[in-house]
């Protein structure tokens, strides 16, 4: 398949700021804030997608409702969103919505030396915590105050001797100002994890690093150094759903964001997914969703 194709599924920073999509001014790369942006229609935002960036969005006023993981958040004032390079993200609608927002890259973090040290704090950002916090007027306030100090950080970067280094220590504590806000906002998806629980998570990162080529049971159970038999009656017990099952709800998570992209054929989206022809991804995506993949199209 065209490597081209798949990548228009992801969204990337450089074409962000580029085409200043977000109206985001990049004076070092992979990293901009921008304040008090009042949304309009984005093209690039209307269908499913993925990007090269971590995203945060704190909502000023109005109202949206944005789709992350095919799930819809409805945010408003003081509203904080976050979401990772592995979320699938959609903006569904908006109504006199302003925000101020920060995108980022993995790159940056590495290049600033951030990666090594930001781990902990770049946990909200992964699946183990619902994206949306709905912050109090006073913390409002601080987390503005924060995003108007990298606002003014990255303005001076090239004027300042030591630009890069205040931006780079502005932006860790604005992370570390994140990390205790999420002590009172972040709701953790698994809460007080048991061994079990453990198992699942590393079961989900499995799959999340896997799916597209291994949708067999005994190739996790055997990653995870457990019986199928295990694995199995495990995830059944905490999750309520078959191991089978999870494994086949990131398949069809990937598979409905890639037919949203019509540039992609089924035959492409078949092989990307690793099935051996169409016919078998059609039977697949019509078991699991009561639609072939076709019909899903013309929702």
């Amino acid at each position: 398949m065209s490597d081209k194709k798949i990548v228009e599924s992801k969204l990337k920073y450089d074409a962000v700021v580029r085409d200043e999509i977000l109206e985001h001014k990049s004076i070092t790369d992979g990293f901009s804030v921008t304040l008090d942006l009042v949304m309009v229609e984005y093209e690039a935002f209307k269908n499913y997608f993925r990007s090269d960036y971590y995203h945060i969005v704190f909502i000023e006023s109005g109202e949206a409702t944005i789709n992350i993981n095919l799930t819809d958040y409805h945010v408003k004032k003081n509203d904080f969103l976050l979401s990772s390079p592995f979320d699938i993200k959609r903006l569904i609608k908006f109504k006199d919505c302003k925000i101020s927002t920060i995108l980022f890259t993995s790159d940056f973090l590495e290049k600033t030396d951030l990666l090594k040290s930001t781990n902990d704090l770049l946990a909200y950002f992964t699946s183990k915590y619902s994206p949306k916090w709905s912050l109090n007027q006073n913390d409002s306030v601080t987390i503005i105050k924060s995003m108007k100090e990298l606002a003014e950080k990255q303005e001076n970067i090239k004027t300042h001797l030591y630009g890069k280094e205040l931006l780079y220590l502005a932006f860790t504590s604005y992370l570390y100002e994140m990390s205790a806000l999420a002590q009172k906002y972040a709701q953790a998806i698994h809460k007080n994890i048991s061994r079990k629980e453990n198992l699942v998570i590393s079961f989900t990162a499995l799959i999340i690093a896997n799916f597209k080529k291994e949708r067999a049971l005994q190739f996790y159970a055997s990653e995870l150094n457990i019986t199928a038999k295990y694995l199995t009656e495990t995830i059944k017990e905490i999750t309520g759903k078959t191991a089978g099952e999870i494994v086949e709800s990131f398949v069809i998570q990937e598979a409905k964001m890639l037919l949203n992209n019509p540039e992609l054929s089924i035959a492409e989206i078949a092989e990307e997914l690793n099935f051996s022809d169409q016919s078998f991804f059609g039977k697949f995506f019509k078991r699991c969703t009561g639609l072939s993949p076709k019909n899903y199209r013309l929702l």
